[in-house]
């Protein structure tokens, strides 16, 4: 992506971190969305604070939703309402740090020359 669609981008953040959360609101995979992001020069933070917010709430509907009508039809064999627990909010918080940490060691270093390092900011 050019440098120019990067500034419009950067230019509405509002417009676009409300787009992002809109899009986590949505059903459609995510991972279009960080493959497209990918392309820029942005800051990952300027993606994942807005689409976590959006999938955060609209997970949490979801299973609470859920949870109500399971309820609702006396489904007792499964608990639901454990998925929004700490567990998964924790487990969602230690996770996309590691990701992030994943994706900016510089493989071939670490693997054509067996030393360790990260990726500068510019990859």
């Amino acid at each position: 992506m050019s440098t120019r669609s990067n500034k419009v981008i950067e230019g509405r953040k509002a417009l676009t971190s409300t787009m992002f959360v809109v899009f986590a609101l949505s059903p459609l995979p995510s991972n279009y969305l960080f493959i497209a992001y990918g392309l820029t020069s942005l800051p990952i933070m300027f993606l994942a604070v807005p689409f976590f917010i959006g999938r955060i709430l609209s997970y949490g509907f979801w299973v609470t939703a859920a949870s109500a009508l399971g309820d609702r039809l006396n489904l007792d064999w499964f608990e639901s309402s454990s998925y929004v627990g700490l567990y998964f909010v924790m487990s969602q918080l230690l996770l996309v740090p590691v990701i992030y940490g994943f994706t900016r060691v510089d493989w071939h270093a670490a693997l054509a020359e067996r030393s360790f390092r990260l990726l500068d900011k510019s990859h």
